[in-house]
């Protein structure tokens, strides 16, 4: 999302709400691994928030940072496990 946070409509935040959780799931997590990511885990990043709170504070794009910054390592995981799949993204 590049609007700034305090121009977000209603709409635009629910659409990139449910992008997140596609996103989410695109890594493996369950439907409920997903709603506990929302509303149980906390985190530094968000003030020692849960998403779900900072996403109603308004802190879309910290909440984007948070699950850009775990998709990341998700997939950096992935490639230090996965040496075949280095070698394709190096020979790409």
């Amino acid at each position: 999302m590049t609007t700034p946070d305090d121009q977000v409509t209603p709409l635009e935040a629910q659409r990139e709400a449910i992008r997140i959780n596609v996103l989410l799931g695109n890594i493996g997590c369950s439907p409920r691994q997903v709603t506990q990511w929302w509303v149980e885990s906390a985190y530094s990043e968000l003030h020692g928030a849960t998403p779900l709170a900072a996403w109603n504070r308004g802190e879309f794009s910290q909440v984007e940072i948070l699950v850009e910054n775990l998709i990341s390592r998700q997939f950096a995981d992935q490639l230090s496990e996965n040496p075949l799949l280095l070698k394709r993204l190096i020979d790409f």
